[in-house]
């Protein structure tokens, strides 16, 4: 590549590339330079300012381009207001993803002249300089702003919370070729999504989330007997729930709905439970109503035990999510929808009087009366394994 310039000290190099941009009218920035294939790869980042500039080109495909033509897939709007959302919401303690771009000619790269992996070097930049987003149109309008009038979505550098002092991290590839950047956009979208039992755990932002991972800490029960980073819950597995299911006796608790789409949960959750001061009202409520069940329902008082007697009940567990309603998700949703009914009560004496009729008064049991003739009854129901 004929841009890259080799030194014998990174200060020379620095020197070299200060006096290749004043000669330019141009800028320079410390970059890592290294392979991946046969192409040379460029790692830096950006101020957000520059982020926002005309050098960063946002070719997205449209009614009047094709796919092909384009640098990039569709801009969707509703998507770069929820980034902008994000950052304004989390201004203190955010995270923004590295974002891929390719360039078709760069002035020059100032390198140390060495043989390993990595080099250092200095990048210079200058009006000539278009850099093509292949990953992270979102991110960059949602710094920059979209749009005009009244759907506009107002840039981050616009809201005047000092976003302009902030960087992004950036990867360059240095490709000429446009079917090859297509390659690179379909390649960087080969990721897998977060699970939604490991995204309940970790976002804690959402007010639901934050008050699910207090009540499974807290509760004697759920305490390191959830599993929070799987799908389904295979046959044998030693844990009880998966997070996601108790996620959504959670969703009961509080809508009524173990099933509300996000959006609507997330507003409804913001009415009932929008503060700290709420969710700590909230979790310390339903560990009083996990408590009572795990002292007077069955099986959980006897998997509560465990640690005490050290009977290997935790061999039984996976027996006990097929004899009992109660370990299952089902199971979860009919506590959490009754349980909504009874903490319509205000006194709290005649609340706990309920939570354990709830745990004493009701069968768990699959081949109980009570469950005869619904979905929980047959046995090839309960040979299937539990799903989020």
């Amino acid at each position: 590549m004929n841009a890259l310039i080799e030194h014998n000290t990174i200060d020379e190099a620095f020197l070299a590339a200060s006096q290749s941009a004043a000669a330019g009218f141009g800028r320079v920035f410390p970059c890592t330079v290294f392979s991946q294939g046969k192409r040379t790869m460029l790692a830096t980042s950006f101020p957000l300012r520059f982020v926002a500039s005309p050098a960063i080109v946002s070719s997205p495909a449209s009614k009047e381009t094709s796919a092909q033509a384009a640098m990039n897939r569709p801009l969707m709007p509703d998507h770069v207001k929820a980034i902008n959302q994000y950052l304004i919401d989390n201004r203190d303690q955010y995270i923004l993803p590295p974002v891929t771009l390719s360039i078709q000619h760069i002035p020059a790269i100032h390198v140390t002249r060495q043989t390993h992996l990595m080099r250092w070097g200095y990048m210079v930049v200058d009006d000539t300089s278009k850099f093509y987003v292949t990953d992270g149109q979102h991110r960059i309008n949602a710094i920059r702003g979209l749009g005009s009038g009244r759907s506009a979505v107002p840039g981050v550098l616009d809201s005047g919370l000092g976003f302009e002092k902030d960087g992004l991290a950036v990867l360059i590839v240095i490709e000429d070729d446009i079917a090859a950047i297509h390659q690179d956009f379909a390649d960087a979208a080969q990721t897998k999504p977060i699970p939604p039992s490991l995204l309940a755990s970790y976002n804690t932002r959402a007010p639901i989330n934050r008050v699910l991972a207090g009540i499974v800490k807290g509760s004697r029960l759920l305490n390191g007997r959830i599993d929070d980073t799987s799908k389904t819950l295979p046959k044998m597995s030693q844990s009880i729930f998966l997070l996601n299911q108790v996620r959504g006796m959670v969703k009961e608790l509080l809508v009524r709905d173990y099933a509300m789409a996000e959006e609507p949960l997330a507003r409804n959750v913001e009415s009932k439970i929008g503060t700290r001061e709420q969710q700590d009202t909230f979790i310390e409520q339903t560990l009083q109503l996990l408590e009572v069940l795990t002292q007077k329902m069955d099986p959980w008082s006897e998997i509560a035990d465990l640690d005490k007697n050290g009977s290997g009940v935790a061999n039984r567990i996976p027996d006990f999510r097929l004899g009992y309603i109660n370990m299952t998700a089902t199971g979860l949703v009919l506590i959490g929808r009754a349980a909504y009914e009874i903490n319509k009560i205000k006194d709290e004496t005649q609340r706990l009087a309920k939570y354990e009729e709830l745990a004493t008064a009701i069968d768990w049991r699959r081949d109980a009366d009570i469950w005869r003739g619904t979905s929980s009854c047959p046995a090839r129901a309960a040979r299937r394994p539990a799903r989020s």
